[in-house]
């Protein structure tokens, strides 16, 4: 009766043993795997991690066609929420807005973020100048597309001076217009930022990184901290579009140095201007220029913040925003109470 059971008991060990192997098999090729993918090709673990990122946040990737272009944006909210559209800066993407698009999407907004035409995703329009008025343009055809005929406008830096455009070339369109960091006017303070611009330099140009290094510190008052991988992975990426964002750079430029100067009047919707007071990109004296310009305009400074101001201090200036569009009616309060007064001057 003993030799059954040792027998048993051998193939068991065998088996537990070929159970084992292959588990440190299948553990060794995915720790190859990322180990691969943390030297060699970043793609393997930015694209995966990049989608656990829009699940944890609630936030869906999807692409819509527009005359004859791809549109990929980011979607959040309940699809008959108030809709909001987010509009990123030079040289990023849909991604940069998305946190504050699934903030707003938990407070009952339908929120969409668009790659815009010739950044991240989205492929160059070949045979266009992409200047001011082609991005407002494109982005109003872009809001036909998903439905959104009008809505809150939300825009950083070159995306807040879009926003502008398109409340000043298409009014209707925009039901409120909220501008963080914008450029598009002339400032009476010329940072260092500037002058470099002004003399034929493109410092947001990234080709390297240290040139990624050099951004982040610039735009940002607390850089992020950003793994290796991720860095080469943008780099990479904007080395492989460097040819078409250089050419954005130069038919942008007039635009985004004074494009919406003495055009402002025209902006009906409710404004809201907000900066962060360590800005070293658009410098925070630009905000007295579009007090000038609209004078029904709402602002707020950030203490301490940079060009990201959203990224330096999430909850001040989503707390401003708050603020804003509850005083302008353009939204109930939140239930979480985030929205507070404090830092946001009617004007």
């Amino acid at each position: 009766m003993s030799a059954p059971a040792v027998k048993g008991t051998s193939r068991r060990r065998r088996w537990i043993a070929r159970a084992a192997l292959g588990a440190g098999v299948a553990l060794a090729l995915v720790a190859a795997t990322l180990a691969w993918g943390w030297w060699v090709q970043p793609s393997v673990l930015v694209v995966p991690l990049r989608q656990v990122g829009y699940w944890r946040l609630g936030v869906t990737l999807k692409s819509v066609e527009v005359g004859g272009h791809a549109w990929p944006y980011l979607e959040a909210g309940p699809a008959d929420g108030p809709p909001m559209v987010f509009l990123h800066g030079y040289g990023t993407s849909k991604d940069a807005m998305m946190s504050m698009a699934a903030h707003f999407a938990r407070r009952g907004w339908r929120t969409l973020a668009p790659d815009l035409p010739g950044f991240a995703a989205h492929p160059f329009h070949r045979g266009e100048r992409h200047d001011g008025a082609f991005y407002a343009r494109e982005v109003g055809r872009f809001m036909d597309a998903v439905g959104v005929p009008q809505a809150v406008v939300v825009g950083t830096s070159m995306g807040g001076a879009v926003a502008c455009e398109l409340a000043i070339s298409d009014a209707a369109r925009v039901r409120g217009l909220l501008m963080l960091s914008p450029a598009g006017v002339d400032p009476p303070v010329r940072n260092a930022f500037m002058r470099r611009a002004d003399a034929g330099e493109n410092p947001l140009d990234l080709a390297t990184e240290a040139d990624f290094d050099r951004i982040t510190a610039t735009v940002f008052a607390r850089p992020p901290s950003v793994p290796a991988p991720f860095r080469r992975w943008f780099v990479e990426q904007a080395v492989a579009r460097r040819d078409d964002t250089l050419q954005i750079a130069d038919a942008l430029r007039p635009f985004l140095v004074s494009g919406l100067d003495g055009r402002m009047a025209a902006v009906r919707a409710p404004t809201f201007v907000l900066y962060g007071t360590a800005d070293m990109v658009t410098d925070p004296s630009m905000l007295s220029v579009f007090v000038r310009g609209i004078p029904h305009a709402r602002t707020a400074l950030i203490p301490g913040a940079g060009h990201v101001a959203f990224s330096d201090d999430f909850p001040a200036t989503i707390g401003a925003m708050h603020a804003f569009l509850r005083e302008a009616g353009l939204a109930p309060p939140p239930a979480d109470g985030t929205a507070t007064a404090a830092g946001v001057t009617p004007r």
